[in-house]
């Protein structure tokens, strides 16, 4: 299966709590409270997202964290690679790792346009978008065909029912 890090997971969910309100500064232990993630998680998650140039943040009394950009400006790819590092659905990318199949893998360019298509994808999805009320789930119209009505007492029916539909969700 092919999914994020909790981590990664969390810090949407903050940044996502963040973006509700744009010029909002809010501390760790209440976006714990708003998020329900342990104190622990958020703090480390915003010193990362923090040192990453996502928050800013502000000591004092009446400090706290915000985002340090529009909400129009920050990506579900911008966060994963703030706390994942490279979006890769490979190790093909990362020269870091070595592969003994590189110099004949036939696959390797195909790697390629599916981890760019991966991460165009995420980098098209904003927190402005994922602020925005989720569009309904698509329902599916399923026909459902009744039986011939039988005929009573030697009468004849005439007319075939029509078809009637009822939603799935």
């Amino acid at each position: 299966m092919l999914k994020i890090s909790r981590m990664s997971d969390y810090a949407i969910v903050l940044l996502t709590a963040l973006a509700r309100d744009e010029t909002a500064q809010c501390n760790a232990r209440a976006l714990a409270e708003t998020t329900g993630l342990t104190l622990p998680s958020v703090g480390k998650l915003l010193k990362t997202l923090t040192a990453q140039g996502l928050l800013i943040s502000q000591q004092g009394r009446k400090g706290g964290y915000r985002l340090a950009r529009s909400t129009h400006a920050i990506s579900l790819a911008h966060i994963v690679e703030a706390i994942d590092g490279p979006i890769a659905m490979t190790d093909c990318f990362d020269a870091s790792h070595d592969c003994g199949l590189e110099l004949n893998c036939a696959v390797r360019p195909h790697w390629r346009a599916v981890n760019q298509g991966l991460h165009a994808l995420l980098d098209d999805i904003t927190l402005a978008r994922l602020i925005q009320p989720a569009p309904p789930e698509p329902v599916l119209a399923v026909p459902v065909w009744f039986s011939k009505p039988r005929a009573s007492s030697g009468e004849r029916i005439k007319k075939t029912p029509e078809p009637a539909t009822f939603q799935v969700k």
